[in-house]
């Protein structure tokens, strides 16, 4: 395939599979995501995608294809070698430069490989121009800044289209940004829409692009069905029943290698009722400027059941990025909330990080410092992982009910908490490269009042100062009595 299976071509480097592999490499859409099940083909279409435009724009035609860290790259320079090497030799790949140079009749085309982990990493990039980009596996970077910093790269002063082309299966650290940013489950698979971008000074409106997804299954790959008929039957016995959906069924409702897989609408989210008058209202709150903060309102009624009744979420435009409020302005809006609801707060937990100072008052100090009450939550050497098992404990489920309910309108708690990744380094804990504010917020509330309930004030004091929360496992909680 020469170009994007135009009328004439006479050279064949690779023919994508009838189905999705055959729709991804002719989509004329700017930005395309392409995945599902495991086996669906991703690297041969993203490969086969790029080199659609090899011959047509020549010099044209200069490509990139990122994953997150460079042991990943193997198999892509792998297939790409396979693919490239019988018409443009192996010598067309400079291994030290991970650079493939295509010599057409229309000048020399390149496809670099990279490993860009972070947004600090993809600066490295800066000053280039690509006219295509490819991201596989989307879904292992935390949040798009890494994408949105490489859409600025893609441009093309010889007039070549420009496209951007992603890959990924569900699950993952970036789950939640992948399935937002192409609306899976919003909008049908296949069907494009137009996002329209910032415009600029004297623009009536900004340049429109239009976002699509593909989905692919293991079974529209018929080559490695004939050449591995096994395969499916590997996905298909995966124990885990979540792991299993999402790699076997390419089902993005469901978070392979989810930290809390137990937390579900059904138990856990219900309809928003009157608090009791006078009712002992928990103030709970992680600090976040340029990433989102959220503080959480709960109270725990008289047979031990916890609600969380309110949220306050300071999101900007983009997942995992804040609204960058100022203390000051967010303590008057927190402030305003419970006076207008009439609350009686009587406890308040926030960050321990945020009693730092830092040349000027401290985040403590601009959130209302004493007069809001805040207390520091216990953080010592294995806080994360005791407070991850604690939050399994109010999740709990027995008897088809959850002694933790979460008002519905808690759109960013229930959003979250049901998609957060387990580390995977440390499957004990959560991965805080996601989006884990909501979650900071209720999992650092709950375990300082577990522990001041179990000592008191100055047991709470003890735990915080001196690291003795490893006495405070989820056994040893009395719920009932909080």
């Amino acid at each position: 395939m020469v170009d994007r299976l135009t009328p004439g071509s006479t050279h064949v480097l690779w023919t994508p599979q009838p189905g999705p592999q055959t729709t991804f490499v002719t989509c004329p859409y700017e930005e395309v995501l392409y995945g599902g099940s495991a086996g669906g083909g991703k690297t041969d279409a993203l490969i086969g995608d790029f080199a659609a435009g090899i011959e047509q724009y020549g010099s044209a035609w200069h490509g990139l294809i990122a994953r997150r860290s460079f042991p990943m790259l193997a198999e892509i320079e792998k297939r790409a070698l396979e693919i490239f090497s019988p018409h443009y030799g192996a010598s067309s790949y400079k291994k030290s430069e991970r650079t493939w140079y295509f010599k057409t009749a229309k000048g020399v085309a390149t496809l670099k490989l990279a490993s860009i982990d972070d947004e600090i990493k993809v600066i490295d990039h800066q000053g280039q121009q690509y006219s295509w980009i490819g991201m596989d596996e989307a879904t292992q970077w935390p949040n798009d800044n890494v994408l949105e910093y490489l859409i600025t790269r893609t441009r093309s002063p010889k007039g070549s289209p420009t496209y951007i082309r992603l890959t990924a299966n569900p699950g993952g650290v970036g789950h939640v940004w992948v399935k937002e940013r192409f609306r899976i489950g919003k909008v049908p698979d296949m069907h494009p829409f137009s996002v329209s971008g910032r415009r600029r000074e004297g623009q009536e409106e900004g340049h429109t692009i239009q976002r699509v997804f593909i989905p692919a299954r293991v079974t529209d790959n018929a080559v490695l069905m004939r050449n591995d008929p096994t395969y499916i039957d590997k996905l298909n016995n995966i124990a885990d029943p979540i792991l299993r959906k999402a790699l076997y069924e390419g089902d993005w409702n469901i978070i392979a290698g989810a930290a809390f897989p137990e937390f579900s609408l059904e138990h856990h989210v219900c309809e928003p009722f009157e608090v009791p008058e006078g009712a002992r209202v928990i103030r709970m709150m992680d600090w976040g400027h340029a990433k989102p903060y959220a503080c959480l309102w709960q109270y725990v009624n008289f047979d031990g059941r916890t609600y969380i009744i309110r949220e306050l979420y300071g999101k900007g435009k983009k997942p995992g990025e804040g609204s960058r409020e100022s203390c000051p302005d967010v303590w008057e809006k927190i402030r305003s909330i419970e006076e207008s609801m009439g609350w009686n707060v009587v406890q308040s937990f926030l960050d321990p990080q945020c009693w730092a100072e830092h040349g000027g008052d401290s985040e403590y100090t601009m959130l209302g410092g004493a007069k809001a009450r805040w207390q520091p939550w216990p953080k010592g050497p294995n806080s994360r992982r005791q407070h991850k098992q604690l939050v399994h404990d109010m999740l709990k489920v027995v008897n088809g009910e959850s002694r933790t309910q979460i008002f519905d309108h808690c759109e960013h708690l229930i959003r979250t908490l049901g998609t957060l990744p387990i580390d995977p380094r440390n499957p004990e804990v959560v991965d805080t490269n996601a989006e884990d504010h909501a979650y900071d917020a209720f999992r650092g509330g709950n375990a300082t009042r577990a522990v001041f309930n179990r000592f008191g004030k100055r047991g709470r004091e003890l735990e915080f100062f001196d690291g003795l929360d490893a006495a405070v496992t989820p056994s040893t909680q009395n719920f009932g009595g909080w």
